[in-house]
């Protein structure tokens, strides 16, 4: 397997989504595999006792064999929500929570919290908030962090300072950082090393550079940047400096010189702020919730270690006036980026006695974060929680990061809120909005949340829905998910107009067009019509603590830009002073109808997963899934894995196993009696518990935080997915450490295990056991 991005394709979608089938939704086969809203009005289950008040969403159907009044689903319901759904106002809301920087732990944070907890208030939502008393890190109000060059004698030549903005004069702001990174002061030669992979440090021993003892100069992109300190101090480096290289940030490529606020791209001056930690939660208490009984770490002494070198991030005109001082032989082609200058890769100077100053002064301090919470209670099972949720906190202004995401999950609980108070609408489930609260120092907030409440999220939450940044483009809808959300995302899809002109024009009238027009996956494993590309889950973002640690379904949406266009791996201006408000409006959402039309479809998914009579996940999905990251573990290690594993060869029949339990048990859902309400609870439990199957209660190996044997982030680039990603882990560079075979024997056979036992939670409830070794 590579070393990138590995991407569970949405090709293991039972259901052929295409344009020229679209009409026949309504065919069994939906019926059959996707068990939806549409499944039959016969397919029926309520709650023990209900009252006869009658509202809008509500039919009763009495049932003379069991004298139930059971409660149907009403799909008018869903044309109400989106119809309310008002551009104007998300603009309105984007413009207000970005008015000032927010970062967590600091007043205006606060001040949203309050905010918050208002407006869900108004619309008729109960509200709770949970504070966590956490670790954080901050750049000291004193000294502030610098990189220098200095000359022989000591005296300064050049400081990055003066090619960043100085935000000094506004409330709440704090310079560029990277959290986390230690206090430190070291001086030496400097060696640039590309983006900071290992291939990059392997490259450069293979021409006699060694990066021991020195610093490093490394470019922000194609890796998370907790991974490329981490990297740097595995080579022995003393000190990293990141930078936003122009390649990668603004519009050299194409001849646009252009820089915000004339366009997106990012000014000479911008500086990327973010956390070093690879590790979720916080960093004192792993495992456990940061509350008054908590036991905590020395920081010292915490594990996971924090990263032990300092690093600083400075802006693409800083890292110009270091590169112009530097000597050494020319970097290969394809390590250079858009400065107009030769990229040398050291070490040393071309003036004799020259070297370069890192002085980072962060200090860590405990502070108070909070989650609020908006709910809407469940009308029949009210135990069962469809999540929605969307971090608050932002190194900056956060417009796009988190704002955009903050206003859509804002405008979604105001347009339910107001229909279910005013008596139009009970959903089946209870739905909770969830706020986060320090999100960008390590999914915190969420974290801290679901280890304290993990024995009741893994038996009640039906599945959870994550907006980040709601929009950073206007090209297309962009989703990470695990194989159960595959439908339901292509189905709310197909019902929300497409808010692109042009698409319409071009007779792609629905989001789901353009995103299988721009994204289309064709599957020859199982020879189907091409559906909408969606990945796995890596990291990065709130779902990761709900899915690693207590098994809910996630999944993850964003509205993207054209990475045909733009090849960038992230929006320009991400993490830095000039993510504001008007970063979005003039430049690619004017009259925000995309943040609407992500509303949108994330409206439908939520009600769909609240009001389904069956939750419309489709397990025969999973099934596909796992035979396709089997194939694709075949082709990377199979080889490898044959020689060295005696089991290897079980792993293709336990996923055939698998299916078969998928199979039948979606027989068993066409066979269902509709008048028995504990049928029906009982299957919609062993689908709702599917995803806790596939986790190992000892985690993967050497980060037991992460449990799901199947989906969790690569170890070495935490923003994109792995399968299997425990084996992954080990088998990276094995030939160099071949005493790592026993531990690839001991998780192959943990992860056939893993597998077997989520089939066996489909069978018959009575008939799970199996009389074969």
């Amino acid at each position: 397997m590579k070393d990138e991005t590995m991407e569970l394709e949405s090709s293991s979608s039972s259901l052929v989504f295409s344009r020229k089938r679209s009409k026949g939704l309504k065919h069994w086969v939906t019926l059959f595999l996707v068990a939806g809203p549409s499944l039959a009005i016969g397919l029926l289950v309520g709650k023990f006792a209900i009252g006869d008040e009658k509202v809008v969403s509500t039919k009763y159907v009495a049932e003379e064999v069991t004298g139930f009044k059971e409660k149907v689903e009403d799909s008018s319901i869903s044309q109400l929500i989106m119809d309310a759904i008002d551009p104007k106002r998300i603009g309105e809301n984007v413009r207000l929570l970005s008015s000032k920087p927010h970062l967590a732990g600091h007043q205006y944070d606060f001040e949203l919290v309050s905010l918050m907890q208002k407006h869900f208030q108004d619309h008729g939502l109960r509200v709770q908030t949970t504070p966590y008393d956490v670790l954080l890190s901050y750049p000291s109000e004193t000294t502030r962090n610098s990189v220098r060059v200095l000359d022989e004698a000591g005296q300064l030549v050049y400081d990055s300072k003066t090619d960043e903005v100085d935000v000094s004069h506004i409330e709440g702001a704090v310079p560029g950082y990277n959290a986390f990174a230690p206090q430190g002061l070291v001086e030496g030669e400097i060696v640039y090393v590309g983006y900071g992979r290992h291939i990059e440090y392997d490259y450069l021993l293979s021409i006699g550079v060694n990066v021991t003892g020195k610093l490093v100069l490394v470019k922000y992109g194609k890796l998370f940047r907790g991974s490329k300190v981490a990297i740097a101090e595995s080579y022995g480096a003393i000190g990293v400096i990141i930078y936003s290289d122009p390649i990668d940030h603004t519009g050299i490529k194409s001849g646009d010189t252009r820089v915000y606020p004339e366009t997106w791209w990012l000014p000479s001056d911008g500086v990327q702020r973010g956390t070093l930690v690879s590790t979720i939660g916080d960093v004192l208490t792993p495992g456990y919730p940061s509350n008054n009984v908590a036991y905590r770490q020395l920081v010292t002494e915490a594990k996971p270690t924090l990263p032990k070198i300092p690093a600083h991030p400075i802006s693409y005109g800083a890292a110009y006036n270091i590169f112009r001082y530097m000597a050494g032989s020319p970097a290969p082609r394809n390590w250079t980026g858009g400065l107009n200058i030769t990229y040398r890769l050291g070490p040393g100077f071309t003036q004799q006695g020259y070297k370069v100053q890192l002085n980072v002064t962060n200090r860590y301090k405990r502070v108070k974060v909070e989650n609020v919470f908006g709910i809407i209670q469940g009308d029949v099972e009210t135990d069962r929680y469809v999540l929605f949720g969307n971090h608050r906190d932002a190194w900056l202004y956060g417009a796009t990061d988190p704002v955009s995401g903050t206003a859509v999950l804002m405008e979604i609980a105001r347009v339910m809120g107001d229909l279910v108070t005013s008596g139009r609408w009970k959903p089946r489930r209870s739905i909770m909005f969830c706020n986060w609260g320090a999100e960008e120092f390590g999914l915190v907030g969420s974290t801290e949340w679901v280890e304290n409440y993990v024995a009741t999220l893994r038996e009640r939450v039906v599945g959870y829905i994550n907006v980040d940044s709601a929009v950073s483009g206007n090209h297309t809808l962009k989703v990470a998910s695990t194989p159960l959300f595959h439908n339901v995302i292509y189905q709310a899809s197909l019902k929300v107009p497409n808010p692109n002109p042009l698409e319409v024009q071009a007779g792609r009238t629905t989001v789901y067009d353009t995103w299988l027009n721009v994204t289309p996956y064709s599957d020859d494993l199982f020879q189907r019509n091409p559906v909408p590309r969606i990945s796995s889950l890596g990291s990065g973002s709130d779902y990761v603590a709900l899915l690693q640690i207590a098994g809910i379904t996630s999944v993850d949406l964003t509205y993207t830009y054209s990475t045909d266009i733009y090849n960038i791996s992230y929006p320009p201006l991400y993490h830095t002073e000039y993510e504001r408000f008007d970063s979005i409006q003039p430049h690619f959402d004017r009259d925000f109808q995309f943040h609407a039309a992500l509303a949108r479809v994330v409206s439908e998914m939520t009600r769909s997963l609240s009001d389904s009579l069956v939750l419309p996940f489709s397990v025969r999905n999973y099934a596909d899934g796992l035979e396709k990251l089997r194939q694709n573990l075949h082709i990377d290690y199979g080889l490898q894995l044959k020689e060295k594993v005696a089991t290897y060869d079980l792993l293709k029949d336990v996923v055939e196993n698998f299916t078969r339990d998928a199979l039948e048990f979606e027989t068993q859902l066409l066979k269902v009696d509709t008048t028995n309400p504990y049928a029906l609870r009982s299957l919609n439990d062993r689908i709702m518990l599917l995803e806790r199957a596939f986790l190992s209660t000892e985690g993967l190996p050497r980060r037991p935080m992460k449990k799901h044997v199947l989906f969790a982030e690569n170890s070495y680039d935490i923003y994109t997915g792995s399968s299997f990603p425990g084996l992954v882990d080990l088998l990276f560079k094995i030939e160099h450490n071949p005493e790592r075979w026993e531990q690839v024997r001991r998780h192959f056979s943990a992860i056939l295990f893993t597998i077997q036992s989520a089939g066996a939670t489909l069978r018959d409830v009575t008939g799970f056991m199996s009389e074969t070794l």
